[in-house]
């Protein structure tokens, strides 16, 4: 791992089998595994990680995610992984990332959204003042370009919805915030697309908008909504009341 001169954050990775899907590539779930791990590893070493922040009882807990894959490493690949925080304000960070294979050519882009949270208070805290100087640097440079949307919204289909499904939150869904994972609600919309859509390919075009965190043991009810070949999938509780994410694939 290293910094480089203008500030971004790069690493390198081999492909292992856990990351492989159906289709013998990398899934959209382990391309953001990856993009996490890389963002952990440089709040570490600017000494702003999950445990240099415990001790104030606060903790990272990211917002949304977008994601767009141009081509798909396979087992044993090896990749170079760049991050840099690219914005942030007195509540919330963005943060980009870019996925190089060995060739140097492009793999992936994403840009995602991130707060700090108070557990004490359970509310979001503000950010340091000198979270420049903590970071060394915040690079000016947007994946999506200067015009993207710094804030995520995703438009849900008027349509009916064209599938259900019900999932009971297991222990292996349970992170460091002890609440599912953001990761692992990829999973559940997974669950709730049509077995031979999620057969025919990995969509290269993935957007997560989290709203509410999902405990242990809880029961949610996942829609799928259809829009062309868009997919939108509304993670929600149980009694329906609370919309937990938001997720689209195209």
């Amino acid at each position: 791992m290293k910094m480089l001169d203008n500030g971004i954050f790069e690493n390198e990775y081999i492909i292992n089998i856990a990351q492989i899907g159906i289709h013998k590539t990398l899934t959209n779930k382990s391309f953001l595994s990856i993009m996490e791990n890389l963002a952990g590893a440089h709040s570490a070493y600017c000494h702003f990680s999950f445990e240099d922040l415990e001790k104030d009882n606060l903790g990272w807990v990211i917002l949304s995610w977008k994601i767009k894959i141009f081509k798909r490493p396979k087992l044993d690949d090896k990749v170079r992984v760049q991050t840099w925080g690219r914005k942030f304000n007195k509540l919330f960070v963005w943060r980009d990332f870019r996925v190089f294979d060995d060739k140097g050519e492009l793999c992936a882009i994403a840009t995602s959204m991130w707060c700090l949270i108070d557990y004490t208070k359970r509310k979001i805290a503000h950010m340091p003042s000198n979270l420049n100087d903590i970071y060394f640097k915040f690079p000016d440079e947007a994946v999506f370009g200067e015009n993207s949307e710094e804030v995520i919204k995703i438009k849900i289909p008027d349509s009916d919805p064209i599938n259900f499904d019900v999932y009971k939150v297991r222990r292996f869904d349970i992170d460091i915030n002890k609440h599912v994972h953001n990761l692992n609600y990829v999973d559940i919309a997974y669950e709730t697309l049509p077995f031979d859509v999620f057969m025919e390919k990995e969509y290269d075009n993935m957007i997560i908008e989290y709203k509410r965190e999902i405990q242990y043991g809880e029961r949610v009810n996942s829609y799928l909504y259809q829009d062309g070949d868009r997919y939108v999938i509304v993670t929600k509780s149980e009694d329906e009341k609370t919309v937990h994410s938001i997720i689209e694939l195209s």
